[in-house]
């Protein structure tokens, strides 16, 4: 049996487009700019698939695409643009869930980034560290500040858990 790049691109990108269409999100806040963002790094990949040399890290290296093509597309608009999941022990309140994502949108950047990645899509601090081109102690420091930022707005605001 041979390798099919088309089926095994496919089915790669099945697997991670939900989150990167997240991610992206994270970063653009504009449902049209995130779509063409995603395309355009669908495209991009395919079109350079030959020069990825470990199938494994297939992922990453998306998301490093997706991130490139996010600030390209800020760049052009001149404008800027995550989510703390530990917080929300009781997985069932959809209210809570949504007012915490809410909360991150709203956190400067590069915390919104590196929160989403971390608690959206599962990355670890060196893959984080690799997709935002971020030392891994920046990275550590990012993510605390973010929890940090998240706490706070969550006291300020009395939020209340169910």
């Amino acid at each position: 049996m041979t390798f099919n790049k088309k089926t095994w691109f496919s089915k790669e990108i099945i697997e991670i487009e939900e989150g990167m269409y997240r991610f992206a999100f994270s970063i653009l806040k504009n449902d049209t700019d995130v779509q063409d963002a995603v395309q355009e790094s669908i495209l991009k990949a395919y079109k350079n698939l030959d020069t990825l040399k470990n199938k494994s890290k297939f992922k990453s290296w998306m998301f490093i695409i997706l991130k490139n093509n996010c600030f390209e597309i800020l760049k052009k608009r001149n404008e800027c643009v995550e989510i703390a999941e530990e917080i929300v022990s009781n997985q069932n309140d959809i209210d809570l869930k949504l007012t915490l994502w809410s909360v991150v949108q709203n956190l400067a950047q590069p915390y919104r980034t590196t929160v989403t990645l971390f608690y959206y899509e599962d990355m670890s601090i060196k893959q984080i560290s690799k997709i935002t081109d971020t030392k891994e102690d920046a990275v550590k420091k990012q993510l605390e500040r973010g929890r940090e930022k998240i706490k706070e707005v969550i006291k300020d605001e009395n939020f209340s858990r169910h």
